[in-house]
């Protein structure tokens, strides 16, 4: 079987296909897609159109939504050793990105960016700490948020935030936002913090974070004086009044006020049921990324608490430094692997609705509806009924 991305054009079109997919909870037989100035119009049961494309006897459906990405760090893939520890492993790969260079980086990037989409991938959450891949991806035709990422303690920099880009919103192409994102609870001042929220916020931006990732993050936040606090202070980074001790740092950011539905919470790999409630009840954004966690950890996501708690999580991939392929559909095969007991439409929900409306997309993306922007993907494959495609895509049979 493959994958062919379609992109929309402004001309009408009349695609066919055996199946067509509005959505997990929604699989036509013998439906079309009917497209015109880069939005879906109708899904007439048949159509009497001359000019009908008939793509075959597999299934439209809507692109996949990464919703945590490092492009930036596409070119260390299997550069790094993750049996040494996360540590050791965060060390390893400064060292690599130095050596390797600004302009290898931004070249393994945009191969990356073309790779996710002739792999179904319409939208991404991409973090940037260097600022490589904002015009890539803003000149490619991924959607999704481009996140400047931030770290330290110098609020100046924030003084006068102005986007690398505008905002890309042209018809053609789904939407591309700039925003900002913290990098973790336990690298980033409470100060920084707010601030990037508050800018976020105000631009009407989601806001991103790694949150309860690593021990040495639960470690500090909870006020054990460790190799963190003094590899900070080695840093020239004051702490003294920085809120910690006796708390988890989902408690923490709560505290913080950072907590709420524009923001995305990612990885929650050290989370206690307190935690899941406290993410619950600020209807935070969830994004996991069970590939990369267990390579670096050896740990797990409870998917199973946040379903329970009414929580729609989104999946990303992470960054080729820590798991072997960016494809959604690798992602979506470990988590039915690891979690038998999560239904086949939840898992393809995390990978495109749930990630649309985590990336605030949703309106546009992540169902293939009246309105939606137009992109799709086929995938050629061989089924007799609704359940039996699911559980080909999830489980990567294609």
């Amino acid at each position: 079987m493959k994958l062919t991305c379609i992109l929309p054009v402004a001309e009408r079109n009349v695609f066919r296909a055996r199946w067509l997919m509005v959505g997990p909870d929604r699989i036509l037989e013998n439906s079309c897609l009917e497209t015109e100035n880069f939005r879906v119009t109708g899904i007439p049961g048949r159509s009497s159109d001359a000019n009908i494309r008939d793509l075959g006897g597999g299934i439209i459906m809507p692109l996949l939504v990464n919703a945590h990405t490092h492009l930036e760090l596409s070119a260390l893939k299997n550069r790094l050793d993750y049996t040494k520890g996360f540590e050791a492993w965060v060390k390893d790969l400064l060292a690599e990105r130095d050596a390797i260079g600004t302009e290898a980086l931004a070249n393994a990037a945009f191969q990356e960016i073309d790779d996710l989409m002739v792999n179904g991938t319409g939208a991404v959450g991409e973090i940037s700490t260097l600022g490589l891949t904002a015009n890539l991806l803003s000149t490619s035709g991924l959607g999704g948020v481009w996140f400047n990422e931030v770290l330290g303690s110098n609020t100046d920099i924030l003084s006068e935030y102005v986007a690398p880009l505008p905002d890309r919103n042209t018809s053609k192409m789904p939407a591309l936002v700039f925003s900002l994102a913290g990098h973790a609870p336990h690298t980033t001042s409470p100060e920084l913090l707010r601030s990037a929220k508050k800018t976020a916020f105000e631009h009407c931006r989601p806001f991103s974070i790694h949150l309860a990732e690593s021990q040495a993050e639960s470690d500090f936040i909870n006020g054990e004086k460790g190799g963190w606090a003094k590899f900070l202070a080695s840093r020239g980074i004051d702490i003294s009044d920085w809120p910690v001790g006796n708390k988890s740092p989902v408690a923490y950011l709560d505290e913080l006020g950072l907590l709420d539905e524009t923001t995305l919470a990612v990885h929650l790999i050290r989370t206690s049921g307190q935690d899941l409630d406290i993410l619950a009840r600020t209807r935070t954004k969830v994004c996991l990324c069970p590939r990369s966690n267990y390579n670096l950890h050896q740990r797990l996501p409870d998917i199973d608490g946040l379903l329970a708690r009414g929580m729609a999580p989104a999946l990303g991939t992470d960054s080729l430094a820590s798991c072997d392929s960016l494809s959604l559909f690798d992602e979506m095969a470990f988590v039915r692997e690891k979690y038998p007991g999560v239904a086949p439409e939840t898992v393809l929900s995390m990978a495109g609705i749930n990630g649309a409306k985590a990336l605030g997309l949703a309106p546009v993306m992540g169902r293939l509806e009246k309105n939606c922007w137009a992109g799709f993907l086929y995938v050629e494959l061989e089924s007799s009924s609704p359940a039996q495609i699911i559980e080909s895509l999830t489980f990567n049979e294609i």
